[in-house]
């Protein structure tokens, strides 16, 4: 129990350090939607502890295992209800895999800011003083820094 609580507090000043908390797609209100509406989690966690309470009668203790594997299986292999169209557990998890390699090539092109533009980036906004002029990446690591030297070819070097 107090890994659970540890978890939720990190949850909790991870959201709010981030400032994600409230709004339409904030913690809050994906919270309060897993547990309103229609098809909320609150009919699964009913059945699961049915299924748990029939598990207590020794007779019944097989049928109840039986029956927790079977909402198991369902879990993974529903297509849930999702407005924006997503499909189970494994048409998200391979949409997921798909999206963090076109996100790291994003990610990995620095956008050079205009003039007073404000830069954000880890959390933190930096707005540069009025009046100071936007450099380019090479201006920043100075003339040289892009051109590097050639280096000889692996055959070159057994010759």
């Amino acid at each position: 129990m107090p890994f659970a609580l540890l978890i939720i507090g990190l949850v909790l000043l991870i959201a709010s350090v981030r400032n994600t908390t409230s709004g339409p797609t904030g913690l809050f209100a994906l919270v309060q939607g897993e547990f309103t509406g229609p098809n909320n989690f609150l009919y699964w966690m009913t059945a699961i502890l049915v299924i748990g309470f029939v598990g207590y009668i020794p007779k019944l203790k097989p049928l109840s295992t039986a029956f927790l594997g079977l909402v198991v299986v369902v879990l993974f292999l529903s297509k849930g209800v999702i407005p924006g169209g997503a499909g189970g557990f494994f048409q998200q998890f391979t949409a997921g895999l798909a999206t963090t390699n076109s996100q790291t090539a994003a990610a990995a092109t620095p956008a050079t800011p205009a003039t007073g533009a404000p830069t954000t980036g880890g959390g933190l906004t930096f707005t540069p003083p009025a009046g100071t002029p936007a450099i380019s990446q090479s201006q920043a690591m100075g003339a040289g820094a892009l051109n590097l030297p050639s280096l000889p070819s692996l055959s070159n070097l057994i010759q």
